[in-house]
């Protein structure tokens, strides 16, 4: 990756506090606690009929931290090519600080677009809580367990035990601070979990092995 001093800044995405304030809802989060620190948001956008394009979806991910009062502590530690240890070392000066910030969580085990806030669509039965359930989890699978799921050639969204919205059960799930039903699908290498808030639904997939870090617990994260 090569910057260029003459280029100016490097534009910054949004924040995730810019997207908590221009998101239609509230965002879903993981409350607070040690092991985990927001690192990351992904955003989709949609139009509905003549309704003008709006933020559809929005998913937080997360760095993980094995020790959180070390934190350079090697259970932490994940490969880094040789590209961003120099980065980490010496961060671009064209990087604006909200990235450097990003950059700097690159090291800690990360769990991407783990939170999803999704907004309801209109219609009968048009993106239910089990099928956006099933989606959000294969599109985390297909991305972060590739090699594990014997993914079919050039079709990275097709791999082997698919979750599937007809295998939802019933779960619980606590939303600021109150237990509420949901819905799990189950797999081997993700837990995922999803809850109908009325104005939203809330998507969680977070890989098992990492578990034992974090609380599954949620909560209306505040607009920034």
């Amino acid at each position: 990756m090569e910057f260029r001093d003459d280029a100016g800044p490097v534009p910054d995405p949004p924040t995730i506090d810019d997207v908590a304030r221009s998101f239609p809802v509230p965002l879903v989060a993981l409350v607070p606690q040690p092991s985990v620190r927001e690192s990351g948001v992904s955003t989709t956008s949609t139009v509905w009929g003549s309704r003008p394009v709006e933020l559809g979806t929005a998913a937080l991910s997360y760095a993980v931290l094995w020790n959180p009062e070390q934190l350079d502590h090697p259970g932490d530690a994940t490969e880094l090519d040789r590209e961003l240890e120099e980065m980490l070392a010496q961060p671009p000066a064209l990087l604006q600080p909200d990235a450097v910030e990003r950059l700097s969580w690159a090291p800690f085990a990360s769990v991407p677009e783990a939170v999803q806030t999704a907004l309801p669509a209109p219609g009968a039965g048009a993106g239910s809580l089990p099928q956006r359930l099933a989606l959000h989890m294969r599109h985390v699978l297909s991305s972060s367990f590739r090699a594990e799921r014997d993914p079919t050639p050039h079709e990275p969204g097709i791999f082997a035990a698919a979750p599937d919205a007809r295998d939802a059960r019933e779960a619980s799930v606590v939303v600021d601070g109150v237990e509420r039903p949901a819905l799990t699908i189950d797999d081997e290498h993700v837990l995922g979990l999803g809850v109908d808030l009325g104005d939203a639904m809330a998507i969680v997939v977070w890989p098992r092995h990492l578990l034992p870090l974090v609380r599954l617990e949620l909560t209306r994260r505040p607009r920034g």
